[in-house]
C-alpha cells in the first residue's frame, strides 16, 4: 500500500515537470524585444518571383467532428472618432484685370478720307452700365480727271460719301433679376448721285459739270432712333421668362422723304423637362412691325424728266405742297412658337411662323412658314449634320432699301419679302485646328430685291427697286484652319442657280425674265496672323463673278444680256499695339487698284488707304 502511494507521488511529480518542460518551450519562441530604429524608415515592397508549385499541407492531428450551436445579434457600432469639420475652401484667382473705359481712334488717308472715333463705357458694375460711341467716317476724293479739249468719258467728279454715328446707352439690373436697357442715336448718311460722266452729262443735257449745283443731286439721310427694352434673368427650369422691345426709328431724308418705323418685339418663355431627364425651352415669339411713309414727288434730285412732272404741277393753296404727296402705311404682324430641346443627342428646333401681311396691300394675307432644325453629331462629334426647314416674310422699307443700293430714287415702292429655305449642311471637326463644312441650301423667293436703272432720269443714274419671285440653288461650302491662335487660315465659296418664276412669250417660246443684279458664284480667302497680341495683321482676297444688269437688243434682234465685270480685290488690315493704351493701324481696301462697278455707271475708287492711331486716356 505504501509502494502504491509512492508510485502515484512520482507519477504526478513526473506530470508536473512534463507541463512546466511543454510551458517552457513555448515560452522561448516569444520575442518581448524592443528594437529601436535609428536612421529614416524606407517602407519598400521587393518583387519576388512567383511560385507555380502550389503549396501543399500534410496534417497529422484527425479532425474530430464536432456539433455546435451559435446566434447572431446585431450591435450599433459606436465609433469615437469625430471628423473635424471642412472649412470653405478660399479660391485665390488672380487679380482683377485694369479696365479701360475709353478710347479715341483718329486717321486719314487718300481721297481726303478723314476718320474720327470716340468711346465712353463705365467701369466694371455688377449692376449697371452705360456709356456713348461717336463715330465719323467720309471721303471727299474725285474719280478720273476732267478734260480741257472736250467733255471726258472718264471724269465723274466728286464721289464723296460720309457717315456719322452718335449712340448713347444704358444697362440696369434690378434686385428682381429684371434688366433695363435703352439706347439713343442718331446717324447722317450722305453720298451723291454721281453716276454720270462728263460726256454723258454734255451729251444728254448739253450742260458742262461747272453749271449743275451740287446739292441738286445730293443724297442725305437722317436717322433718329430709340430702343428701351425689358427681360427676366431667369433661366431656371419650371420658370417663367419674358422679354420686351420697342425700337421707334423716324428717316428724315433729301427731297421731302419721312418714314416712320415701330417695331414692338417680345417673346415668352418656359424651360420644362420631359420624361424627368430631357431639358427643353418653350418659347412664343411676337412681333409688330409697322412703317408710316410721306414723300413729296415734286422734289426730285437732278435730270427727273418731264414726265415725272407732268400733272404734278397743283399745289395746295395752303402749305405749297402738291397734292399728290403720297402718305401710306404698311404693317406687318408675325407670331413665332417654337421649342428647343436635346433628344438622346439630337438638338431639335420645332416650330412656325404666322404671319399677318398688311404691307404688300390693304387687304391683310395670312401666311404660314415652318421653322424647323434638326441637328445630330456622329462618331464622336467628327461630323455633324443639320436638316431645316424655315421661312418668314420681312419688310423692306426705305431705310433698308437705301442701305443696299444707296442709288436709289426718292419715293421708291416698298415690298415685303418672303421666303421659304431648305438647308442641308454637313461640318467636319477634324481635329482642334482644322474645320470645314459644305452646304446646300433651295429656297424660294417671292418680292426678291433687285435693282434696275429709272428710265425717268435722263442721266441714268438713279434706280429703281425691282422685285423678283424666283427659286435659288445655292451650293457652297468653308474651311478654316487655325494654328495656336497664332495663324487662321479661311477659305469660303458659293455657287448660284436662279430661275425666275415669271416669263414671257417670245415667239412659240415661253422664256424666263432676266434676273438682274445677281452673281452666278462668289470667293474669297482670308489669312489671320496674331503675333503675341502685339502684331495683329489680316489679309483678304474676294471674287465675284459676272453680275447681270440689263439686258439690249443685238444685231440679230434677239435680246443679248449685259454684264457688270468680273470683280476681284485684295483688303489688308494691320496693326500695332504699342502698350494697351496706345497703338497704330493701317486699312487699304482695293490694293489691286481694279476700277470695277457695284452698280452700273458707278465707278470706285482706285485704292483707299488709311493709317491712324487708337488711343485710350489713362484713369485711376
Amino acid at each position: 500500500m505504501r509502494y502504491a502511494n509512492s508510485f502515484s507521488v512520482l507519477l504526478c511529480l513526473a506530470m508536473l515537470a512534463t507541463g512546466f518542460a511543454g510551458r517552457a518551450q513555448t515560452d522561448s519562441n516569444v520575442y518581448n524585444e524592443r528594437v529601436v530604429v535609428t536612421s529614416r524608415y524606407k517602407p519598400v515592397v521587393e518583387e519576388m518571383p512567383k511560385i507555380n508549385v502550389a503549396p501543399t499541407i500534410t496534417d497529422t492531428v484527425s479532425t474530430i467532428n464536432k456539433s455546435f450551436t451559435y446566434d447572431i445579434s446585431t450591435r450599433r457600432l459606436t465609433s469615437l472618432y469625430e471628423p473635424s469639420r471642412i472649412k470653405a475652401a478660399r479660391i485665390i484667382g488672380e487679380p482683377a484685370t485694369r479696365l479701360y473705359n475709353n478710347y479715341i481712334k483718329l486717321g486719314g488717308g487718300n481721297y481726303w478720307s478723314p476718320l474720327a472715333e470716340l468711346y465712353f463705357n463705365s467701369l466694371r458694375s455688377p449692376n449697371k452700365s452705360y456709356g456713348m460711341r461717336a463715330v465719323h467716317r467720309s471721303s471727299w476724293g474725285s474719280i478720273g480727271r476732267p478734260s480741257d479739249e472736250e467733255p471726258s468719258s472718264t471724269h465723274f467728279g466728286q464721289a464723296p460719301f460720309s457717315y456719322t454715328d452718335i449712340n448713347l446707352f444704358g444697362k440696369l439690373i434690378t434686385k428682381k433679376n429684371l434688366q433695363l436697357s435703352g439706347d439713343m442715336g442718331f446717324q447722317n448718311d450722305f453720298n451723291r448721285y454721281y453716276g454720270f460722266s462728263d460726256s454723258t452729262l454734255h451729251a444728254v443735257m448739253g450742260l458742262p459739270r461747272d453749271s449743275v449745283e451740287k446739292s441738286d443731286y445730293n443724297a442725305v439721310y437722317n436717322i433718329a432712333s430709340a430702343n428701351f427694352g425689358l427681360k427676366t434673368l431667369n433661366t431656371d427650369v419650371h420658370a417663367l421668362g419674358y422679354e420686351v422691345n420697342l425700337n421707334v426709328t423716324d428717316l428724315f431724308a433729301s427731297y421731302s422723304q419721312n418714314e416712320l418705323n415701330l417695331n414692338l418685339d417680345g417673346n415668352i418663355h418656359y424651360g420644362f423637362t420631359l420624361a424627368q431627364k430631357y431639358k427643353g425651352v418653350a418659347y412664343l415669339h411676337l412681333t409688330y412691325n409697322g412703317f408710316f411713309n410721306n414723300f413729296n414727288p415734286l422734289e426730285l434730285p437732278f435730270g427727273a424728266d418731264s414726265l415725272y412732272a407732268a400733272g404734278l404741277l397743283d399745289r395746295d393753296e395752303v402749305t405749297g405742297r402738291s397734292v399728290l404727296a403720297t402718305r401710306s402705311s404698311h404693317h406687318l404682324y408675325k407670331a413665332n412658337p417654337y421649342l428647343d430641346f436635346i433628344f438622346s443627342g439630337v438638338q431639335i428646333h420645332a416650330g412656325a411662323v404666322v404671319a399677318v401681311d398688311a404691307f404688300n396691300s390693304n387687304r391683310s394675307k395670312v401666311h404660314v412658314y415652318p421653322d424647323a432644325t434638326v441637328t445630330k453629331s456622329f462618331f464622336n462629334e467628327l461630323l455633324t449634320a443639320t436638316l431645316s426647314a424655315q421661312g418668314n416674310i420681312d419688310a423692306y422699307s426705305w431705310n433698308q432699301i437705301r442701305l443696299v443700293n444707296p442709288y436709289v430714287a426718292p419715293g421708291s415702292q416698298v415690298r415685303a419679302h418672303s421666303h421659304y429655305d431648305f438647308a442641308a449642311k454637313l461640318r467636319f471637326n477634324l481635329s482642334k485646328k482644322i474645320d470645314f463644312g459644305v452646304y446646300g441650301v433651295y429656297s424660294s423667293l417671292d418680292d426678291d430685291l433687285s435693282f434696275a436703272l429709272n428710265d425717268h432720269y435722263t442721266l441714268h443714274n438713279v434706280f429703281t427697286p425691282v422685285y423678283d419671285s424666283l427659286t435659288r440653288i445655292k451650293v457652297g461650302g468653308h474651311f478654316a484652319f487655325v494654328n495656336d491662335e497664332m495663324l487662321r487660315l479661311e477659305a469660303k465659296g458659293n455657287y448660284y442657280i436662279y430661275r425666275n418664276k415669271r416669263t414671257v412669250i417670245q415667239g412659240d417660246q415661253r422664256v424666263e425674265l432676266p434676273l438682274y443684279y445677281r452673281p452666278d458664284f462668289d470667293a474669297g480667302v482670308a489669312a489671320t496672323i496674331n503675333y503675341h497680341d502685339k502684331i495683329i495683321g489680316r489679309l483678304e482676297l474676294q471674287l465675284m463673278g459676272r453680275t447681270p444688269y440689263a439686258t439690249a437688243m443685238a444685231t440679230d434682234g434677239a435680246d443679248s444680256t449685259l454684264y457688270l465685270p468680273l470683280r476681284y480685290g485684295m483688303n489688308l488690315e494691320l496693326e500695332y499695339r504699342h502698350n494697351k493704351a496706345l497703338s497704330f493701324f493701317l486699312k487699304a481696301d482695293n490694293l489691286l487698284f481694279q476700277r470695277y462697278f457695284y452698280w452700273q455707271n458707278y465707278p470706285s475708287y482706285r485704292g483707299l488707304f488709311l493709317l491712324g492711331l487708337t488711343y485710350t486716356i489713362p484713369t485711376k
